[in-house]
């Protein structure tokens, strides 16, 4: 274990989740069956991070709670302006500025997201040749160089499929959403429809495609290596006087390395997992508010404001789905290597 550095790894992790998080402590409690979480302290800090977060976001659900209200009176007492036109330019200025608030806020939203992309990748990057060189020392060497090159293709091909298409698709979605609601007549239902749609499959076909990847790969790579270890391991073993203990030497040495590897696989995944678990409940937080304020502001409010509410909350949805798809990914990604090389 000493030969392997984790320094790098430590100063990333540092960098993203504090000074509590020792990496190395994890992979030997990995290494030694312990458990690397604890539950009591994980259900502690989810309540912290929700009750933190509706406070941080209260004055936004004040702000939008006193213009729905406002909108709901100038288009129900609209019989006492002699010039029906008035209760209609006030609601288009009210929606304007709810129109901007609720962009700022789902901008925040956007940078939730974006930040936690960028938190992931760089754990992964760092990761990859420490996890790789524990899994060459298991003698796992032909998995060892097709992995590699699959994390590193992962890595910047979700790069650039979260930050160039799906956020830019996100965005486009609730500009549509905020537009088509500014008049009574839907016009922009289906590109908005076609949107959501595109993101959605989108993220299905990613996760589906890192699947099949792992499938086919799982069945060719490890057998090849479990073949070839037990051939060098047997031909150890025939060597004439020292050929027992050489053979048990390398099975010990094979074994210490798997230990190690599957360690390191153990708190990589607790490790995006901490990663991803306060941007997810603040997303969560978010979206469940614009659900539960467009549900009570229904039976009083105009119906473009609950459904450009509703929309909001479908847009934070999207962004949910976005970064929890990137989560199983990795997850995935280093779950099942860990496991296919483990045999």
């Amino acid at each position: 274990m000493e030969e392997i550095d984790f320094g790098e790894i430590q100063q990333v992790l540092d960098e993203i989740l504090g000074n509590g998080t020792d990496f190395q402590q994890m992979v030997g409690q990995g290494m030694q069956g312990e458990n690397i979480l604890s539950f009591q302290s994980l259900g502690g800090m989810l309540q912290k991070i929700f009750l933190e977060e509706l406070l941080a976001q209260k004055q936004l659900w004040i702000h939008i709670l006193i213009l729905a209200l406002a909108a709901a009176v100038l288009l129900h007492f609209a019989d006492v302006f002699r010039n029906k036109n008035v209760s209609q330019i006030s609601f288009c200025m009210i929606y304007m500025i709810l129109f901007l608030l609720l962009l700022t806020s789902f901008q925040s939203s956007m940078g939730i997201a974006a930040e936690v992309f960028r938190h992931m990748r760089d754990f992964m990057t760092v990761l990859a040749p420490s996890y790789f060189l524990a899994m060459t020392l298991s003698s796992y060497i032909t998995s060892a160089g097709i992995y590699y090159e699959f994390i590193l293709f992962l890595i910047s091909g979700v790069r650039w499929f979260m930050e160039v298409f799906i956020l830019p698709c996100i965005e486009i979605y609730v500009l549509l959403t905020l537009a088509d609601h500014l008049s009574k007549e839907e016009r922009l239902t289906r590109f908005t429809e076609l949107t959501e749609m595109i993101v959605q499959w989108s993220l299905k076909a990613a996760l589906a495609a890192v699947m099949g990847f792992h499938l086919i790969q799982g069945v060719v790579s490890p057998a090849a290596d479990a073949f070839r270890n037990t051939a060098v391991s047997q031909g150890i073993e025939m060597v004439p006087g020292v050929g027992d203990i050489s053979g048990s030497v390398a099975d010990m040495v094979f074994g210490s390395a798997m230990l190690i590897k599957n360690g390191i696989g153990a708190a990589a995944l607790i490790v995006l997992v901490l990663i991803c678990l306060i941007p997810l409940m603040k997303l969560a937080v978010i979206m469940a508010a614009y659900y539960v304020l467009a549900a009570v502001l229904q039976p009083v409010s105009d119906e473009r404001i609950t459904e450009c509410l509703s929309g909001m909350g479908n847009g934070v949805k999207l962004l949910f789905q976005a970064v929890f798809t990137m989560l199983v990914l990795f997850f995935l990604t280093i779950a099942l290597t860990t496991a296919l090389t483990g045999l």
